[in-house]
């Protein structure tokens, strides 16, 4: 019955964190990605406190602050918040259809992690379960490298016929730019999977509660961040830029269903089968993104696309076998 549960909490996550992506791609479009990467988290991080300490009592968010945990804990904090920021600063740059995929190379990171440190028995379908996983992203993200040189070389001819000379450097810069932030992003993913994984080993640590701490002290991370950069780029202290309330809600929204749902789902999964397989079941959610994308962002849909959401989901059926 666990494994079962484990499986459809890892599917779970994946549809919330789908779901996610699609959200803030809409917020964001009008928010720099680092103040993106704390307003999200005002409402979830709040919700989760407060859920944690009724059913499990205020005892337990001080347990990820114990001795042997408090390195995990700093670590997972700082990777998601990384990961989260190459996020949204990769769809700044390229479509959700296109970025989200990419960002699911993340289970190659944390098996990488698990095999290395000997955390987790990987058998050989959790091996090519990832490794069909990461072929679906190169899929998509080379064809979607191949349309969007495609377009640069339609805006080319545009330009001559115009007789204006082509930003070279802008031209290759922005696919590459956003491709490159995805898979950033992926890395740190995976990274903190790895060392929530390790914080997750304490038995008396909370999956709710610990998600509230976490990501708590990654919104103030995040926070500091934005702080520091306003202040060296404008020299000094000036005004925030007002957010409009749409967007505040918005990416609150977001945040709430991919920390919330998705989060707890995702490490409530990791304790009944393991990191090894919950982390590349999740990473399904490029299928969800290619469905919610085209229906409500009017994204195009390009073969290459399905044929690599098709892989990543082949090889997440593969891993469910492997439990």
């Amino acid at each position: 019955m666990s494994v079962a549960l484990g499986i459809i909490l890892s599917f779970t996550a994946a549809i919330a964190w789908g779901t996610g992506m699609v959200i803030f791609k809409v917020g964001v479009k009008n928010i720099d990605p680092l103040t993106a990467t704390y307003v999200k988290g005002l409402l979830a991080v709040p919700i989760l406190l407060v859920v944690g300490m009724i059913i499990y009592g205020s005892g337990s968010l001080a347990q990820s602050f114990n001795t042997e945990n408090l390195l995990w804990l700093l670590l997972s904090a700082l990777f998601i918040a990384l990961g989260d920021f190459f996020s949204l600063f990769a769809l700044r740059k390229i479509d959700v259809s296109i970025a989200q995929p990419i960002t699911t190379i993340y289970p190659f990171v944390t098996i990488l992690l698990l095999l290395i440190t000997n955390t987790e028995v990987i058998n050989w379908k959790i091996i090519v379960g990832t490794l069909l996983i990461i072929s679906g992203v190169v899929t998509i993200t080379y064809f979607s490298r191949k349309k969007n040189n495609v377009m640069i070389e339609a805006d080319d001819n545009q330009i001559a016929d115009n007789v204006i000379e082509p930003d070279e450097s802008n031209k290759q810069k922005m696919p590459i730019l956003g491709v490159s932030l995805a898979l950033l992003a992926a890395v740190f993913w995976g990274g903190t999977i790895f060392f929530t994984r390790k914080l997750l080993e304490d038995p008396d640590v909370e999956v709710i509660s610990m998600m509230g701490v976490r990501n708590g002290l990654m919104v103030v991370m995040a926070l500091i961040a934005a702080f520091c950069f306003s202040l060296f780029k404008n020299k000094g202290i000036k005004k925030p830029q007002a957010i409009r309330y749409k967007e505040l809600g918005i990416l609150m929204g977001g945040g709430v269903i991919a920390w919330c749902i998705g989060g707890v789902s995702f490490f409530t999964a990791v304790g009944m089968i393991g990191a090894g397989i919950s982390t590349p079941l999740s990473s399904i959610s490029p299928f969800i993104v290619l469905l919610l994308g085209s229906i409500f962002l009017k994204e195009k849909i390009k073969l290459p696309q399905i044929v690599g959401v098709a892989i990543i989901v082949g090889g997440s059926i593969l891993l469910s076998f492997a439990v």
